[in-house]
């Protein structure tokens, strides 16, 4: 659990295990798997630390209703590579409200972003998995 630790020892937040690194990394892995979104988000300048420094931090605590979080938990800490993982699973969040963001503006996107629309852990947990497989 020494991993949840490095997000907030502000001496780490540029290393690989940092909370920058880790909310950089978001956004690269989007890119990865979504470049056309990733330029839309990166044309209006919203940036990870936006929404992503929350999402990490809590891991995604203050997101989704309890019993959804203890699902997303589960699914985190049964995986080897969980903060990985948590990484697939924020990607998975914004793809799946890629529709959105591509037709809104700043304001609207960082709304949804810091507000999530989508309370289906499952569809997103799936979303995650399947951007895990295609790697």
């Amino acid at each position: 659990m020494a991993e949840i630790r490095d997000n907030f020892i502000k001496s780490l937040d540029d290393s690989q295990c940092g909370i920058t690194y880790k909310m950089e990394k978001v956004y690269s892995t989007l890119k990865e798997k979504d470049v056309e979104l990733y330029l839309k988000l990166q044309e209006q300048n919203i940036k990870p630390q936006f929404f992503a420094f929350r999402w990490l931090t809590l891991l995604l605590s203050q997101e989704f209703l309890l019993p959804d979080v203890i699902r997303i938990w589960d699914s985190l800490f049964a995986d080897d590579k969980r903060f990985d993982f948590l990484l697939l699973v924020c990607c998975a969040m914004l793809t799946l409200i890629r529709d959105q963001l591509l037709e809104g503006d700043f304001t609207l996107n960082m709304r949804l972003l810091q507000d999530y629309p989508i309370s289906d852990v499952h569809l997103i947990l799936k979303k995650a998995k399947e951007l895990q497989d295609s790697k």
